[in-house]
């Protein structure tokens, strides 16, 4: 993944381009020392004035009011652009050039000016110390901030509640709400010169004098730390889905990943780049630089894979596609610019600002088109069976054949903030967090393609979710979301039990993913390479152990992720952008394959030709969660090659139960689901045996209550 750059045409010794923005993702606004407010159009890159200042207005920073999304309607909002200048004011300028608003708001110059993620208010910093909070229309909240030294950058959290700004040296992070302690480190042996916080990852990038570029977390703690650049770091910028950033400095612009290490390094002839900004899709970066140019970049050469499938974006309307076995190769030329590229499922998907191209990896030259309703795609999610496309103002989910199956909607519907690790899709199901409240998971069923409302349903934890993933494999009764949440401990939720319970998996995870093909997990636990081959036996903390698999450690460094997990090959990305492969045995997948195609007999087969009590205890596994009391045999012989002897002699006594009913209640027992054994024996009108088994749990009050219940109705 690499910058393709131009530069914008200019005149000669044509001033400095001081700030730039996007109003929407082919049309850039910028302003400089020439006292004008222009437009760019991508296409062209040619100057159109929209309007010309006084001279004494010198702007020093533009930003773009976002556009806001709630309840998947967007907000009506004028194309409003926040302007600051060194006469110690801001502007509010509509994007035609008429002035709405002019701010005395500080004593010097207002060296950052930037609207809150919510478009509710705005912060301002100056030469003069000060960092205050604004309204939308211009009226001071608050003086947040009153420092001794100049403000030369400040930024908004994700959330709008706090926002950290440069202090000399160092970073500090200053909440809105009072009495909150103010959190602050050293961050640079110079002044600290730009600062960016993205609000999809919560990670702040800083630059500054002494010609390096950081990563932190939220608390403060170091990530990475850059080498030696020739000259100070002047601008940072985010991509909108945190993925990657863009480091401006003298004569240079660099691309890195979110982790901090660099994808691709450019010397250019601009002089410095003050500020630079990326379009709302991502794949776009504008940035100002000092001597009149405005420097469009676009990020080309991202590269996707699936099984021998290799895709390669060579350019900003083609893609080139190998065939690794055959090394046969084909490119694919599109008639606009490519936003979004997604190979999986003997399918490649590409979306540009107006339409969607559906590619069979068996047919290259007849691919599925259909139009797009916004064109600014954000979101692009593939299944074996559907695809999602997420766009400004709505969420739409396709079939491989081009045909709308649904468009779901949610409460605190935010499109704006949402990102690829917030939502999730399978082949029969869609989940979603809530942007407002991270501890709700919502759950849409794509038979029924109905909305929900605020009764819909959803999972609950106790702690705020970062990460949520959905199992691809086999039917709706074996769906499982995996969660990730703020503590690193990782649960899977069974999506058709009635009760929505938790099971931890692990703790301390950093990354996860699972199979394209099976129900198996790969994740970075600590240092390790963790895989759980059967998660769903996360009930039991025996039949977990055994059915995961920790594999060599392997210098990783820091912050190493799961790149991708297919067949038996799980790819990481290390801490120094590296690809590491791993491969692991291949006897899990094929007996997940067995018995998902009901060769029951076979998988224990293979079972008992191996003779590995990783794939024996899978396949007891299998015949708990399935309540097959038709094959107590099999389990009785798995439970018995993994030396669990009491779960034996649990088996042996279920053999025994007189009814079918009692022994699919025994089973749900033994698979930790005590609430579904009680609902097995009380449906089937067997309310004493149902007492019986709560009181042998020692649920007292509960088989006090099925007592009382009973005889109320006899």
């Amino acid at each position: 993944m690499r910058f393709k750059i131009s530069l914008s045409k200019k005149e000669p010794n044509a001033p400095a381009v001081t700030c730039v923005g996007w109003r929407n993702t082919e049309e850039v606004i910028s302003a400089g020392d020439d006292n004008q407010l222009l437009s760019w159009t991508v296409s062209n890159r040619e100057p159109i004035k929209i309007t010309e200042f006084g001279p004494d207005l010198n702007p020093t920073d533009l930003h773009f009011m976002p556009r806001g999304n709630v309840g998947g309607t967007a907000v009506k909002q004028n194309d409003l652009i926040l302007l600051t200048a060194t006469d110690g004011k801001f502007y509010i300028v509509h994007r035609n050039g008429r002035f709405e608003r002019s701010v005395e708001a500080h004593k010097g110059a207002v060296l950052v000016g930037a609207w809150s993620y919510d478009g509710n208010g705005l912060l301002t910093g100056g030469e003069d110390g000060f960092i205050k909070i604004w309204s939308r229309s211009g009226m001071l909240r608050s003086t947040l901030v009153s420092s001794d030294s100049s403000i030369y950058a400040a930024v908004w959290s994700g959330d709008s509640k706090c926002v950290a700004y440069t202090q000399d040296k160092q970073i500090v992070i200053k909440h809105l709400a009072p009495n909150i302690k103010p959190e602050k480190w050293k961050a640079h042996d110079g002044l600290v010169l730009a600062l960016a916080w993205s609000e999809v990852n919560d990670l702040i990038i800083s630059g500054g004098e002494d010609c390096r570029y950081k990563v932190w977390n939220s608390q403060g703690h170091q990530l990475f730390s850059s080498t030696l650049h020739d000259y100070p770091i002047m601008s940072l910028a985010w991509s909108p889905n945190g993925d990657v950033f863009a480091v401006g400095s003298y004569n240079t612009l660099r691309l890195c990943d979110h982790a901090g290490w660099s994808r691709s390094l450019d010397k250019l002839s601009t002089g410095c780049i003050y500020k630079m900004s990326w379009s709302k899709d991502g794949t776009q970066l504008a940035g100002a630089c000092a001597n009149g140019h405005v420097l469009f970049a676009h990020i080309i050469e991202k590269q996707v894979n699936y099984f021998n499938f290799e895709a390669v974006v060579t350019g900003r309307k083609t893609i080139s596609v190998r065939d690794t076995t055959t090394d046969a190769q084909e490119l694919l030329e599109l008639p606009e610019r490519i936003i979004q590229v997604a190979l999986k499922y003997s399918h490649l998907v590409a979306t540009t600002p107006s339409q969607c191209y559906i590619y069979s990896t068996s047919n290259w030259n007849t691919p599925i088109i259909f139009d797009l309703k916004d064109g600014c795609v954000s979101l692009l999610l593939m299944s074996e069976k559907y695809l999602l496309i997420g766009e400004r103002n709505t969420i739409n989910i396709y079939n491989h054949q081009g045909r709308l199956v649904a468009s779901p909607r949610w409460p605190n519907m935010r499109l704006e903030s949402l990102t690829s690790s917030q939502i999730s899709l399978s082949s029969d199901t869609f989940v979603v967090m809530d942007i407002l409240n991270l501890n709700t998971v919502y759950i849409i069923d794509l038979g029924s393609n109905r909305s929900i409302s605020e009764n819909a349903v959803s999972i609950h934890h106790d702690v705020s979710i970062c990460q949520i993933s959905l199992n691809q494999a086999g039917d709706i009764q074996q769906r499982c979301v995996a969660i990730l949440d703020k503590n690193k401990c990782i649960y899977i939720c069974q999506i058709k039990t009635p009760y929505k319970e938790l099971h931890k998996l692990g703790s301390q995870v950093h990354s996860f993913l699972w199979n394209t093909e099976q129900n198996m997990i790969a994740a970075i636990q600590d240092t390790n390479l963790v895989v759980w081959y059967c998660p769903t036996a996360c009930f039991n903390a025996t039949a977990l152990k055994f059915t995961t698999k920790v594999y060599d450690s392997y210098d990783l460094g820091s912050n190493p992720r799961i790149n991708d997990f297919v067949g038996n090959f799980v790819t990481i990305r290390r801490g120094d952008g590296a690809l590491v492969s791993v491969c692991i045995s291949p006897y899990p997948a094929a007996l997940s394959s067995l018995l998902r195609g009901g060769n029951l007999k076979e998988a224990v087969n293979l079972c008992r030709k191996i003779n590995d009590k990783t794939l024996w205890m899978c396949l007891a596994v299998y015949v708990i969660s399935n309540l097959d009391v038709e094959n107590l045999s099999y389990l009785e012989e798995a439970f018995a090659a993994t030396d669990q002897y009491d779960a034996v002699d649990y088996v042996l006594n279920l053999k025994k139960q007189p009814t079918k009913s009692q022994q699919m209640a025994g089973l749900s027992l033994l698979g930790g689901s005590m609430q579904n054994a009680e609902a097995i024996l009380l449906h089937n009108g067997q309310v004493a045996q149902a007492i019986m088994m709560n009181v042998q749990m020692y649920q007292w009050n509960r088989a006090l209550d099925l007592a009382i219940l009973n005889i109320k109705r006899t």
